[in-house]
């Protein structure tokens, strides 16, 4: 019995992962290579509210050929090639801007790489709702924002294309009634595909606004909802490009 308890314990301190730290990722380096820090605030950056019947794709890690850093510090979400991150932190709220007036939200995420969004544009539309688009076809650069797009959950529920490409609202669902936020602070484990910065790579955390139904109103006509978000990760460029 005691070797199991000194197992769990163990097993426990191994697995676990700080926000602020990520896990493993305190060091300043990565062997001779100097980690950048990206802290990247969206109110810097991309709109604060968001209207009835519509949808945002936030980037988290995003490969733009660049990660926009002096002295190992970055507000971009975007990395340069061959870089690698692990790990992202966030912390997101939606208030609501009428609180009188309940509002139904759901969050989600888009995990993608290679030639996965450097489709036609009827293509896009029909596999990402336009959330997302590509910079350069040629370098595979991705864009960081793309706008709000029109998106209800029905319309995502009754696409089975959509509901694999943009993954988590019905998990992630949240009614926001007499002024009452929805906060979400973890630590996101970046999928496999996007740990590294190459063609076509990006990761978004998305969030609709989808309050018609609640409010008994018509689409697009119910109250808006105000969305902010701060991220935080460490990138590890590759060896040859090291940020100095």
């Amino acid at each position: 019995m005691a070797y199991g308890r000194r197992f769990g314990r163990r097993s426990f301190s191994r697995n676990r992962r700080n926000p602020t730290g990520q896990g493993r990722m305190r060091a300043e380096s990565s062997g001779s290579v100097p980690l950048i820090r990206h802290s990247v605030n969206i109110q810097d950056a991309s709109i604060q509210t968001l209207a009835d019947g519509k949808a945002y794709a936030f980037p988290l890690v995003v490969y733009y050929a660049t990660s926009a850093a002096t002295d190992n510090l970055s507000s971009s979400a975007s990395i340069s090639k061959d870089s690698r991150v692990n790990n992202i932190g966030i912390n997101l709220s939606i208030n609501q801007s009428d609180s009188t007036a309940p509002n139904q939200c759901y969050v989600g995420v888009i995990a993608v790489s290679f030639s996965e969004a450097a489709l036609a544009s009827a293509v896009m539309t029909t596999n990402f709702a336009d959330l997302i688009s590509m910079s350069n076809t040629t370098t595979g650069t991705m864009n960081l924002y793309n706008g709000a797009k029109s998106l209800r959950y029905d319309e995502w529920t009754q696409s089975a294309v959509l509901r694999h490409n943009v993954r988590g609202f019905q998990r992630n669902t949240y009614t926001l009634y007499s002024g009452r936020p929805a906060l979400l602070k973890s630590t996101l484990r970046v999928p496999g595909k996007c740990k590294r910065g190459q063609f076509g790579m990006g990761y978004f955390l998305v969030v609709m606004n989808d309050s018609s139904v609640i409010q008994n109103v018509n689409t697009g006509s119910a109250t808006d909802v105000n969305v902010g978000l701060t991220t935080f990760f460490k990138e590890i460029p590759p060896s040859a490009t090291a940020e100095t």
